[in-house]
């Protein structure tokens, strides 16, 4: 993908060209201008290395600089690592094909993901090249829905540290655990407090797969170098009673802190974090519960470079599949009703956005507002019901009669648009979906919710109850659906679509805040991105084959956002807005493990004189 980019970018032979490098160098003319260098190290210490003081064997030990039996004959003698080897020579192709049919002899997708985690202890490059060329296959693996169930078994699977795990018994020393790290040039943090892990619900310490799962798709999908990324989990605690319990459990074993001590605890997290890594780093949380993230999110958007992407990676990536859908139903965005099943962090982060895209449609925010509605434990949010409505979800309750149906409020409000946010597995019922292609010709049916179980309903189930009218998609992936003798390819929302395109163009940008903006701009360019073939065939988002090149299109976007809103901290600005980012990408191909040499120019002919011999009174 990125690693097509010819030899100004990178050290090996170009590959044919393909979408992503086509639209690079629509944007960015430069990069077909040559080079004279080719060794750019990334490894060990930032982008630098100093070759000499790599002992040989380490070239073997550390995964960023092992190629395996790719190193060549001349390397292997002048680093001192001939015999260690096998005599055989193989290509990173060649190496390629054997990760491929090795992780295709595991049936168990557990035994997958374990295999893509040795993998990536091993040998980084091809770990990330064999991600970054078969997303489609190998993202379920590595991010949703396996990676759920990696983290219910982390304490079995943990082998080597990868990332920071810093406790609440830390408190007062965050900064020096921070120092503890080796990489100094870090420019994204994902961090979690494990206590909404995807739609599993409380999961502790063991929710480390997922910060490590995010970050992963940084560098696959975006091209964001992996020394730049550091994955941290917050351990205040589980109010798991089985992890607590769990002989396995490798976090605190002790009840969640709460209130000041926990905020304390955040507010010194931030500070040690810009404190160590600079102003501009990038914070993104990851999967904390509702008591925390939307709070969490208000009280330091405007202190730090930081967004939830549970909140607004996930609205992003909806409202990209709303506009989507707009060329399907012939429907302005502004002339649907939505219906949200959930009032969390999740819902609100969508229904804001959509609030958002609707007021660019013409109307205003109280207009756009009054179009949403939704639906919690407790039933449709209702300013009359007893306890009213969420503080979190005031500018959605209605003034309206309190109902505890969902099927029977989808009967009486007649939503165009319904949005699972639940992670209540089936709750998109027959009744349900069978009111839903009553109300409106082409229905919208989102099931959001992960992992795949938890989803609202399937997409078979979708197309089934409406006659094949709707337009569907899901958080988690489902496989092509027939009906009616015609097969149609539902779409994954999947927040992968959204924010490693954002985290580029940020970090390239060196951005020092994100404003909503940005994710509305992501939303309309992934959009933008769907082909008419994606929509005749039912599916509203592009391929995940197409991801690494939606990734870069969003990243170019947010970048000239950055610069547009004066939130851009690289200055002057680069001309070539394209090609900058596309000079700070990583390059999935082996490199030279060989010193750069060069020549000198001949010495100019000077008549010297000959040596004196030194006076015998010095």
């Amino acid at each position: 993908m990125f690693s097509s980019i010819p030899r100004s970018l990178i050290c090996s032979n170009a590959l044919p060209p393909n979408r992503a490098l086509a639209y690079a160098l629509t944007k960015c003319p430069a990069l077909l201008e040559p080079s004279s260098q080719c060794r750019n190290y990334h490894e060990v210490t930032g982008n630098i290395i100093c070759p000499n003081v790599v002992r040989g064997i380490d070239h073997l030990r550390d995964p960023r600089l092992n190629k395996g039996l790719a190193f060549t004959l001349e390397e292997r003698q002048a680093l001192g690592i001939h015999g260690l080897l096998a005599a055989k020579f193989k290509s990173q192709e060649e190496q390629l094909d054997i990760c491929r049919i090795s992780i295709d002899r595991y049936e168990d997708n557990l035994n997958k993901y374990l295999y893509l985690v040795e993998l990536q202890d091993r040998n980084e490059k091809l770990f990330f090249r064999l991600l970054s060329e078969n997303v489609e296959k190998y993202l379920p693996i590595v991010y949703t829905p396996t990676v759920g169930l990696a983290c219910q078994r982390f304490g079995l699977i943990y082998r080597r540290p990868r990332g920071l795990f810093i406790t609440i018994n830390d408190k007062g020393h965050i900064f020096n655990i921070l120092k503890n790290w080796p990489e100094p040039d870090v420019r994204a943090v994902v961090f979690t407090d494990g206590e909404r892990i995807l739609g599993l619900g409380d999961l502790g310490a063991y929710g480390m797969g997922i910060p490590v799962g995010k970050l992963s798709l940084y560098t696959a999908l975006a091209g964001i170098k992996p020394h730049q990324c550091l994955p941290i989990t917050l351990d205040v605690g589980t109010n798991n009673q089985d992890l607590l319990e769990d002989p396995l459990y490798i976090g605190v074993r002790q009840k969640r802190v709460r209130g000041k001590e926990y905020d304390e605890f955040m507010d010194e997290f931030m500070e040690a974090v810009v404190q160590r890594y600079g102003q501009n780093t990038l914070l993104q949380f990851e999967d904390f519960a509702l008591l925390n993230a939307g709070r969490l999110l208000q009280k330091y958007r405007n202190k730090y470079c930081t967004f939830n992407d549970d909140i607004q990676g996930t609205a992003s990536v909806a409202v990209a599949g709303l506009m989507a859908a707009v060329r399907v139903t012939k429907r302005k965005l502004s002339e649907n009703i939505y219906f949200f099943l959930g009032a969390g962090s999740a819902a609100n982060g969508i229904a804001c956005l959509t609030v958002a895209a609707m007021v660019a449609e013409g109307l205003t925010e109280k207009q756009a507002q009054d179009r949403v509605y939704m639906f919690d434990v407790d039933g449709l949010l209702s300013t009359r019901r007893e306890g009213g409505v969420p503080e979190h979800a005031k500018a959605f309750g209605k003034d309206v009669e309190p109902e505890k149906s969902f099927e029977a409020c989808i009967a009486k409000i007649k939503p165009s648009c319904l949005i699972g946010c639940s992670t209540v597995g089936g709750a998109f019922t027959t009744a349900v979906l069978q009111q839903m292609a009553k109300n409106i010709d082409r229905p919208v049916i989102f099931a959001l919710s992960n992992p795949t179980s938890k989803a609202e309903c399937t997409a078979q189930a979708a197309y089934d109850n409406t006659e094949g009218k709707c337009i569907f998609a899901s958080g988690s992936p489902f496989p092509p659906v027939k009906y009616g003798g015609k097969e149609y390819h539902p779409g994954q929302g999947n927040n992968s679509y959204i924010f490693p395109g954002i985290a580029l163009g940020v970090i390239a940008t060196a951005t020092h805040h994100i404003p909503e903006t940005m994710f509305l701009t992501a939303a309309r360019t992934l959009a933008n991105f769907v082909s008419q073939e994606d929509l005749d065939i039912g599916r509203i988002y592009p391929p995940l084959s197409d991801i690494k090149e939606a990734s870069l299109a969003i990243a170019i976007e947010v970048a000239k956002l950055a610069y547009d809103e004066g939130l851009a901290s690289v200055y002057p600005e680069p001309k070539d807005l394209a090609g900058h980012i596309a000079n700070q990408m990583y390059n999935y191909h082996y490199e030279s493990a060989m010193p750069v040499v060069w020549d000198w120019k001949p010495e100019e002919k000077f008549n010297v004189r000959p040596i004196q011999p030194v006076p015998k009174n010095i």
